[in-house]
């Protein structure tokens, strides 16, 4: 009995020390499975990290390439622009030697043109009384003289509208008469030809002379310029434009139009009663209208100063707003009664 008990025990024990084993096993296994699950995670942080680095370092090799190409066409453009600028100078250069040589070519040419008149004078009798009928042909032409009536450019009947060609002549045959020797008047006939030239050219610049009214500021809108226009149109303005009751229904931005538009008449009056009803106020220094936006910020005997609202005639033809604006009563339209 005592040895069946001391097996049955001693089986006991091994199958405990079985179990136990199994479960170190076990136990062991589980830990070298999450040992090889971190070791996998570690890899796959390796792996992500690396990709990342290895994008950011394309990243960066492609924008310092950007930057390579942008710098490169940077130094393209400036090199161009250093080639189009030396190109310009040159061409510049050139253009001026040419102006230069022309110059000095035309000057060589009038230089030569007066020896050889020098030279002829000298060489050739008579010369002197050549020279007083063509300073008396100069004193007899009157440049410009055009009948009245006559078309720009006509020139008028008469001693004062004669030709060049004719002064010329006439005083050939003056000079004929006055003793000259034929030879000498043929001689000249080419000085002739030039002063009659240059006489006309003055004569027609005379005539097309640039006048006051040139320079003067080009009207876009004149009311009073006639047009031919169809008889079904109106010939002349309507009498109900000078009843004062019709401005009081018309807007602001027409008023601005009339008072600008037709200066000088009844209706610009009317215009300009009106808006002053409206509180608008004329400045003289300006010539344009204003109105309190707000009460004044500042007010003296001689000043107010605050925000204004300003019509814009010139630039945008609309209203405007002003701060901190000054105006000073010495240019305000007050003579205008309401």
């Amino acid at each position: 009995m005592s040895f069946l008990f001391f097996k049955t025990k001693q089986c006991k024990f091994s199958q405990q020390a079985l179990r136990e084993q199994q479960a170190r096993a076990q136990a062991e296994q589980l830990r070298q499975q999450q040992l090889q699950r971190q070791q996998q995670e570690a890899l796959r942080q390796q792996e992500a990290l690396r990709q990342q680095q290895a994008a950011q370092a394309q990243q960066q090799k492609a924008a310092q390439e950007a930057i390579k190409r942008q710098q490169q066409q940077q130094q393209q453009q400036l090199q161009e622009q250093q080639r189009q600028q030396q190109e310009a100078a040159v061409k510049q250069q050139q253009l001026q030697q040419q102006q230069q040589a022309q110059q000095q070519q035309q000057l060589q040419q009038q230089q030569h043109a007066q020896q050889q008149l020098q030279q002829q004078a000298s060489a050739q009798p008579g010369q002197g009384a050549i020279d007083n009928l063509l300073n008396s042909g100069l004193g007899g032409l009157s440049l410009g003289s055009v009948e009245v009536g006559s078309g720009p450019g006509t020139p008028a009947a008469g001693p004062s509208a004669v030709t060049p060609q004719q002064q010329g002549a006439g005083a050939v045959n003056t000079g004929a008469a006055a003793g000259v020797p034929a030879q000498g008047v043929a001689a000249n006939s080419s000085m002739f030809d030039a002063t009659s030239t240059y006489l006309s050219a003055l004569n027609q610049s005379f005539l097309h002379c640039p006048s006051n009214a040139d320079s003067e500021r080009a009207r876009v809108y004149t009311p009073r310029n006639p047009y031919p226009t169809p008889s079904s149109y109106p010939a002349s303005p309507s009498p109900i434009f000078e009843n004062p009751a019709i401005f009081e229904k018309l807007g602001t931005d027409c008023l601005f139009f009339i008072f600008y538009y037709a200066q000088g008449t009844y209706q610009q009056y009317l215009a300009a009663r009106e808006l002053k009803k409206q509180s608008w106020r004329y400045h003289k220094k300006y010539m344009t209208w204003f109105q309190r936006h707000e009460e004044p910020k500042v007010t003296t005997d001689e000043y107010e100063q605050g925000t204004y609202v300003y019509f814009d005639y010139e630039t945008g033809w609309c209203q405007r707003i002003k701060s901190d604006f000054r105006f000073e009563y010495s240019f305000l339209e007050d003579s205008l009664s309401i």
